[in-house]
């Protein structure tokens, strides 16, 4: 495979080749762009097309495309993609699906800044906190089971921490776990971006669904005080135990760690009511007495030393 060519090209190419269908899933990606046939990480297979893609319709959006990046694929179904720019479309369904994305992306970029400006005065977002539980759980054994004392810890060559240096630390600790799990169960593992209360959902040879909510953190413990869950639906999906936690610690290092938690296990889930505010900088700030007239009483006398405000 050629150095010079990029992801998506990569993918272009496989379809030129007629070595993946044109609607495709990740798993399918993996025995073409991986080693020995690619040079891509599993990880980088299995996030960069959500990353890299929108809906055509509902409200998919991938973060890279939030950031103003073209989209790259349409997601078609759950887990599938199809690329926008297809090698066997003609020149005018090629120009036409582009501008049917260029369209799309706008759309949904002003729906997430929407969504993220709506406030609801009368019932306030509410973060909560994660603390430590205060008497951990003992096995059958009698053994205290402390989970967040316990990490698994990875290792990220070169090339791959190349790929997640321009990420967010949320997104960083995506790529992470993504790896970790694909690392950890192989090829046989489909993991798939969940809206329902968590951040993945991944399983099996189609078995033993898990769903996992993933909070990252540059710092080298857990990093309590910053932990905070903000959605209902997390709120609700950790409480029930539907949803476990994947705290990522030293998201920015090559040997990044992640920390297994459970409600009521190893934290619990505290309101605390917070509001953050913004300072609105408008134009007439910097110039205060634009477009004003002022008077100056006896503007040469001399000023008592009173007058003056000094330091205290």
């Amino acid at each position: 495979m050629n150095e010079d060519r990029t992801f998506w090209e990569c993918i272009h190419d496989a379809r030129s080749g007629g070595q993946i269908p044109r609607v495709w899933r990740t798993r399918e990606l993996i025995d073409v762009l991986t080693p020995p046939a690619g040079r891509f990480s599993p990880n980088t297979v299995s996030v960069l097309p959500y990353n890299g893609s929108i809906s055509r319709e509902g409200n998919g959006i991938g973060d890279f495309i939030k950031r103003g990046i073209e989209p790259k694929a349409w997601r078609v179904g759950r887990g599938k993609f199809e690329l926008i720019v297809d090698p066997d479309d003609d020149a005018e369904q090629q120009h036409t699906q582009r501008e049917l994305a260029k369209m799309r992306s706008l759309e949904l970029r002003a729906q997430v800044r929407r969504t993220a400006g709506q406030v609801n005065p009368t019932r306030p977002t509410q973060p909560r906190t994660l603390t430590r539980s205060e008497t951990p759980r003992r096995s059958g054994r009698g053994v205290p089971t402390n989970r967040r004392d316990v990490a698994e810890t990875i290792t990220l060559d070169d090339l791959e921490l190349q790929e997640i240096a321009e990420l967010s630390t949320e997104q960083k600790a995506l790529y992470i776990v993504t790896k970790y799990i694909r690392d950890k169960y192989g090829s046989g593992v489909e993991i798939e971006k969940d809206h329902d209360g968590a951040d993945l959902r991944f399983s099996v040879h189609g078995q033993d669904e898990q769903r996992i909510e993933v909070k990252g953190t540059a710092s080298k413990d857990l990093a309590w005080s910053q932990l905070k869950v903000s959605s209902q639906k997390s709120h609700d999906a950790l409480e029930s135990g539907e949803v476990t936690m994947y705290r990522v610690v030293n998201v920015d290092g090559p040997q990044p760690s992640i920390y297994i938690l459970k409600y009521d296990q190893d934290f619990t889930l505290e309101p605390e009511p917070r509001w953050a505010v913004r300072q609105i900088n408008r134009e007439d700030d910097r110039y205060p007495l634009r477009g004003r007239s002022y008077r100056y009483n006896l503007p040469l006398d001399p000023v008592a030393q009173d007058d003056w405000e000094t330091p205290e």
